[in-house]
């Protein structure tokens, strides 16, 4: 039992920090086009349209044992605007290290980046139960 604890707790790990940071933006990305790439990149996440919230449109993406949460808000004409991932606390230590080796700090729990001539705002939050990395645009 300790056995499988300890290889759940690395694959958790793994799966927080596949999630590169640097790599392409989603934001600007069409729907369609953020359901192949999350296919190609994160074949681990699966679509789960269970629940329906009518006040946001979005897709929602969750890994098999649902320790990590993707969401990618989007406007009106199916465009992302705004990217947030949910992780678990065992991989705080991981993400905090990203984040303030990929980015410019801005304060606490703040960071920013260039990509294509934008700005973009990464902003990490604290939950009871879980982290929230919020990747937007920066007004």
């Amino acid at each position: 039992m300790v056995l499988f604890k300890y290889r759940l707790l690395i694959i958790l790990s793994l799966l927080c920090v596949a999630f590169d940071l640097g790599g392409q933006n989603f934001i600007g990305m069409y729907k369609d086009d953020i359901a192949g790439e999350v296919k190609k990149r994160y074949p681990g996440l699966k679509l789960n349209t269970n629940v329906i919230n009518h006040d946001y449109k979005y897709l929602k993406y969750e890994d098999k044992i649902n320790e990590i949460t993707m969401l990618f808000f989007l406007s009106e004409d199916d465009k992302c605007t705004l990217v947030r991932r949910m992780c678990d606390y065992s991989n705080i230590n991981d993400e905090l290290a990203e984040l303030q080796s990929k980015y410019k700090s801005g304060g606490k729990n703040q960071w920013f980046y260039e990509d294509g001539g934008k700005k973009y705002l990464v902003t990490l939050e604290d939950g009871e139960w879980y982290f929230t990395i919020t990747t937007k645009l920066k007004k």
